[in-house]
């Protein structure tokens, strides 16, 4: 009976070291220099190998500053890194009460992208695990928070709108987390079609179809509460981001 544990001890030890993570620059530790301000500008790049593929102005927050886009402080939150001293940050949704009494779609979206390592094999399982939160200031919490592979890199650097893609890992439909201030994981296992080499995160649904919920700001002071709806803004946390090929070879008898 040991002895098969131990055996089964040693299999799962093995697939632990082999595991390794295709995402480069995976908790966003690594910069070209230290952020003084939030991304005002549209640019193509974030950070060394993650990109802003639309006109979106992606963040990046590290611990390095003690301005707008510091950590655990900053322009947006109070929240610790998940892993290291850094993150990115996100908008997954913009609304205004003007465009809602309006009912106009701003479709306004951020994401980050990366080319992974190598690509992903044909008929292979990769786990996939990401981990966000609820920015502390952030006016809404949405329903739709995703990652795509694809082949190719997708992009569009003439607009700031919605890049409506199929993602293949994402958070349930049907779930609106609303906790700020802490860290959740999306954690998923994907079967490649082969050939994938980018990863891009976001929120690839137009207004129309996302859900959202205005979240409670009751315990702020009066002009916190006043600058937290004016913004109107769905804003997300991302930190580690993983995808780990399984080596599973009973799956493959």
């Amino acid at each position: 009976m040991k002895r098969g544990f131990y055996l089964w001890l040693f299999l799962l030890l093995s697939v632990n070291l082999w595991a390794q993570n295709l995402v480069p620059n995976p908790s966003f530790e690594m910069y070209d220099e230290c952020p003084y301000e939030m991304t005002i500008y549209p640019q193509k790049k974030l950070i060394p190998h993650w990109y802003m593929p639309n006109r979106g102005t992606s963040d990046y927050f590290n611990g390095c500053t003690n301005l707008q886009v510091s950590v655990p402080s900053n322009f947006i939150g109070n929240l610790w890194a998940y892993d290291g001293q850094a993150y990115a940050g996100i908008v997954l949704l913009e609304l205004h009460v003007e465009d809602t009494a309006g009912k106009k779609n701003q479709d306004y979206r951020e994401y980050l992208q990366a080319k992974l390592k190598r690509p992903l094999l044909k008929d292979n399982y990769y786990r996939v695990t990401l981990h966000f939160a609820v920015a502390t200031y952030s006016t809404y919490a949405v329903n739709h928070l995703g990652v795509y592979f694809s082949k190719e890199q997708i992009k569009n650097r003439l607009t700031y709108k919605t890049l409506e893609y199929d993602p293949q890992v994402f958070i349930p439909e049907d779930t609106i987390f609303t906790e700020t201030n802490i860290w959740y994981t999306l954690d998923d296992t994907i079967k490649a079609s082969g050939g994938e080499k980018y990863i891009t995160i976001g929120n690839f649904y137009p207004d129309k179809e996302t859900d959202f919920e205005k979240l409670d700001i009751s315990q702020f002071n009066f002009p916190l509460q006043e600058h937290i709806n004016n913004n109107g803004l769905a804003y997300y946390y991302i930190d580690m981001v993983s995808v780990e090929e399984l080596y599973i070879e009973e799956s493959k008898k």
